[in-house]
């Protein structure tokens, strides 16, 4: 994403939304149909410093 631009889609566990708005470089979250959260490669660094983290894609 630093290189060629970009946003990611993370889909969230309910509990997770509160987490994930306050990290920097979330471009939006929902919660409908499911959690999710868009961001910049800077918001995906802060959330997988987050305890507790997991990838499962």
């Amino acid at each position: 994403m630093d290189v060629i631009g970009g946003v990611a889609h993370a889909e969230l566990l309910e509990e997770q939304v509160p987490i994930v708005t306050a990290l920097p470089g979330v471009i939006a979250t929902m919660t409908e149909p499911w959690p999710a959260a868009y961001g910049s490669a800077g918001f995906l660094r802060a959330w997988a410093r987050q305890p507790g983290f997991r990838l499962l894609k």
